[in-house]
């Protein structure tokens, strides 16, 4: 096979990466590859800038349109981009004295799961409000007396929020850890998803730069986030991955979309 063809095929899996057309080995190996691979990072956003000049011109078919808009356009830094570009097209054609040009729409996402949450609680009385944060206060106090029962006070865990990620580390969704000396380990808070499959419990799986697979214990749960412990001798200096799986109440696993990304510095 010639580099051309070669060329020609790795950037058609990173285009059918970016519109959620790979199957999940594919795409494990491709995040590990944008971990490990400076070059390929470059080359994945020149597609990723190739999709929106596309989307932007209206030069995509319907179902790729279709696939931009549900899978692509999630990421809010790509969002941004396409707004951007509309606005210079709409400014180049004035300049030049032409018709405006015809600015195509970035499609907004239906409110999810959190957007309606919130709203729902805004209605809420005041009183009903403040009876319910108290008691996440007493119930979140008594998770962290019991995750770091049995070490000594100076012994804290690095506690960090992760959000999920459906684009890759090259637009900055990267969260950097610095473990001290003596610290036990690193204390992970994986904001769910709006809209993700109902799910009985979930699987956590983290992955290193070697692409070496592991899960992780979970260490409290509920409807907006999930918490895992990872010990420091489980997290050298490195990158890492890590994929969440939601468990049906048959035990049937379904891989959520997107990543969550850390470093150990």
């Amino acid at each position: 096979m010639g580099v051309s063809n070669i060329i020609k095929d790795e950037k058609n899996e990173v285009r059918r990466y970016l519109l959620g057309q790979l199957g999940e080995g594919d795409e494990e190996r491709l995040e590990l590859r944008l971990l490990t691979d400076p070059s390929f990072g470059e080359d994945f956003d020149t597609i990723v800038d190739e999709i929106i000049d596309q989307y932007v011109g209206n030069e995509l078919q319907v179902d790729e349109r279709e696939r931009v808009e549900q899978h692509f356009l999630r990421a809010t830094e790509r969002q941004n981009k396409v707004k951007f570009a509309c606005e210079l097209l709409h400014r180049a054609s004035i300049e030049r004295g032409g018709e405006a040009a015809e600015i195509t729409p970035v499609r907004e996402q239906d409110p999810g799961l959190l957007e309606r949450a919130l709203s729902l609680w805004d209605k809420q009385p005041s009183s009903l409000r403040l009876a319910t944060i108290f008691a996440t206060v007493v119930i979140l106090a008594g998770v962290v007396l019991l995750l770091r029962s049995g070490n000594p006070p100076s012994q804290n865990y690095v506690a960090i929020n992760l959000k999920i990620s459906s684009s890759d580390r090259s637009v900055g969704s990267e969260t950097p850890v610095k473990l001290q000396p003596g610290s036990p380990g690193i204390m992970i808070e994986l904001t769910l998803p709006d809209e993700i499959p109902q799910a009985k419990s979930y699987r956590i799986e983290l992955l290193n730069d070697q692409g070496s697979p592991r899960d992780l214990p979970i260490a409290e749960q509920n409807a907006r986030s999930v918490v895992v412990v990872v010990p420091a001798a489980d997290v050298p200096r490195g990158s890492y991955i890590i994929h969440l799986y939601a468990v049906s109440a048959d035990g049937a696993e379904q891989r959520i979309r997107g990543s969550y990304f850390f470093d150990v510095e």
